[in-house]
């Protein structure tokens, strides 16, 4: 998910807002560890953002958090060696109201 440079907090605020009780909020991301890794993945610091972050946001008397991971993954660099990404990964569930 991108927003405008400072925008990333108030957005996520926004989206979990946005989920009814009882679903699901989901966001995949760039991970901050990618930040100066050559593959192609630029802008300012505040668009790499951590799962555990995100989590950290949520009400935990309203939200339970399922997932908030950082995997890797195999690719390719710009200059076309191998490299390991990570992706930010948090699944939480709105608790029934």
């Amino acid at each position: 998910m991108y927003a405008p440079e400072g925008e990333l907090e108030a957005m996520q605020r926004r989206l979990a807002a946005a989920v009814r009780p009882g679903g699901t909020l989901l966001v995949v991301g760039h991970h901050p560890d990618d930040l100066h890794a050559n593959v192609g993945r630029t802008g300012s610091a505040d668009r790499f953002w951590s799962a555990h972050d995100v989590a950290a946001r949520l009400d935990r008397g309203c939200w339970e958090v399922i997932v908030a991971d950082a995997p890797g993954r195999s690719a390719t660099d710009l200059d076309g060696r191998p490299v390991m990404v990570r992706d930010t990964v948090l699944r939480a569930a709105r608790r029934p109201a």
